[in-house]
């Protein structure tokens, strides 16, 4: 006995899934989606440059506020404070846009996700051992601490942040760009009347 037919894709498709023609004026010849290409392109890049200078401005008031976190904590019983918002302000330019400062090692997207990791790790470590020596029963170099204030926590996670606000828009551009290739391999051959 013969096994059943099976059905193929274009048969299984309900009647009402039918894919509609493209019009005349949807289809584009070869310049055209040469022009499509290179406005998304245009587009793209000038977004980039949007977002990089609202990012490294975001980079430029993180380090003054690790800046100031240095020298508030620099009179403090426990050096440890002043040592996590050096290493803070060390971080920061390694988040600029390349190019900014010479000489500094361009960080890749893949490569940035530790600095984020390690901002990140530092805010905690901080913000842990801050609460920790705020506690009424903490004994130890510096015991005692006045209650840990909400705007001392946003200044230990504004940097984390910001670094972390790059590291999205590196990986975001990479895929972007890759999108974009990959556009550019889907197209058809059509020659313009």
């Amino acid at each position: 006995m013969a096994a059943a037919r099976q059905r193929t894709a274009a048969q299984r498709k309900q009647k009402g899934e039918v894919e509609e023609p493209l019009r005349a004026d949807e289809i584009l010849d070869n310049d055209g989606q040469e022009d499509q290409i290179r406005l998304l392109r245009e587009k793209n890049t000038a977004d980039n440059k949007q977002a990089h200078l609202a990012l490294d401005l975001g980079v430029l008031i993180s380090s003054i506020i690790s800046i100031l976190q240095f020298f508030d904590h620099l009179s403090s019983p426990n050096p440890i404070f002043s040592i996590l918002a050096f290493i803070q302000f060390a971080l920061l330019p390694l988040s600029l846009t390349p190019g900014w400062i010479p000489y500094l090692p361009e960080i890749s997207s893949e490569n940035h996700l530790y600095s984020f990791s390690i901002q990140l790790t530092v805010s905690f470590c901080a913000l842990f051992i801050r609460y920790y020596h705020s506690l009424p029963g903490a004994t130890g170099v510096g015991a005692g601490l006045v209650p840990l204030e909400l705007g001392e926590v946003a200044r230990w996670v504004i940097p984390a942040l910001v670094v972390g606000a790059i590291d999205l828009q590196r990986r975001s551009e990479k895929q972007s760009e890759e999108n974009l290739n990959q556009l550019e391999n889907l197209k058809y051959d059509l020659k313009g009347a």
